[in-house]
């Protein structure tokens, strides 16, 4: 189990370093999609240089319109130039570029929501991709039987909002202008929703690549680690939090992996949990240990 961080902030890049974090998530300025920080690509050489032997990928999970595949190329070269270890992305345009012009990123097919089952997987491995985000929107117990099955390295979420869903389209614009409100439609933590109903609220912001959708409550595992030792790395998703709560979060994760390696997990578990909850952010299991029925008599009423 390794454990994958995505950076939010450049402020405590030697303290994760030094409590044991090898591999670091970014967005570039292009071709990013809900990322946590966006780096120019000087800044994200620096990054490499900095880390050392630590791992660096980069979120290239746009959709890609034709018009910009030639810019598209442009950014792998330099990208490759930079050389970057991996690429997460969900445009199979990405992943035939990369194999056309023989680069040597870890390319990690992470499309949000597609991947579950494994069969697909699999397949997908014969094309080129060399490892997964699994979907977290189906139960755990899904996700370790897809794991057995599946020939490639797997990532799976532990920590941190979860995605929702989004739109290429300017929904809050769209709604500001109708509505005739005033409000930030850009800040990712200032707006929320919640659907007639439903006990659940979703943070919600627009940017220039549409409006994103995601959980306010934090998905957490750091409790499940006997459940999920099988997995080879282990995500955290920064997005919406502090530059505190990052490095807190990351830090207990991190003793974790170290305890359960020790073999005192059990042991010391509650006391890790105990620190989690002193956070005081909002967690839950997310989709974990929920499953999906489709009733008869309900899709004959829908």
């Amino acid at each position: 189990m390794k454990l994958v961080l995505s950076l939010n902030s450049k402020k405590f890049i030697y303290d994760y370093v030094d409590i044991g974090v090898e591999y670091f998530v970014v967005g570039a300025k292009y071709f990013s999609c809900r990322q946590a920080l966006s780096l120019e690509y000087d800044e994200i050489a620096n990054l490499k240089k900095v880390l050392g032997n630590k791992k660096v990928w980069v979120l290239v999970n746009a959709l890609v319109e034709e018009k910009y595949i030639d810019f598209l190329e442009k950014h792998l070269i330099r990208l490759s130039h930079i050389g970057v270890d991996g690429i997460l992305f969900q445009d199979f345009g990405v992943l035939q570029i990369v194999k056309n012009k023989g680069y040597h990123f870890d390319m990690m097919y992470a499309p949000e929501t597609l991947n579950t089952n494994a069969m697909t997987l699999n397949v997908l491995k014969q094309q080129g991709v060399t490892s997964a985000q699994l979907a977290r929107v189906i139960p755990l117990e899904e996700q370790l039987s897809i794991h057995q099955q599946v020939h490639m390295p797997l990532m799976l979420q532990v920590h941190g909002v979860e995605y929702i869903a989004a739109s290429k389209r300017a929904l809050l614009t769209n709604y500001q202008e109708a509505s005739g409100l005033v409000f930030d439609r850009k800040s990712q933590t200032r707006l929320t929703i919640q659907p007639r109903n439903s006990d659940y609220v979703f943070h919600i912001y627009e940017n220039e690549r549409g409006t994103h959708i995601f959980s306010k409550t934090r998905l957490y595992m750091l409790d499940l680690l006997n459940q999920i030792q099988s997995f080879e790395y282990l995500y955290i998703e920064t997005l919406m939090m502090s530059d505190e709560e990052a490095i807190e979060v990351a830090s207990l994760y991190s003793d974790a992996l170290k305890s359960f390696e020790k073999q005192t997990y059990d042991r010391d578990v509650k006391a890790y949990m105990q620190l989690l909850y002193q956070l005081k952010t909002p967690i839950d299991r997310g989709f974990l240990f929920d499953q999906t029925v489709y009733k008869l008599e309900d899709v004959r009423k829908m």
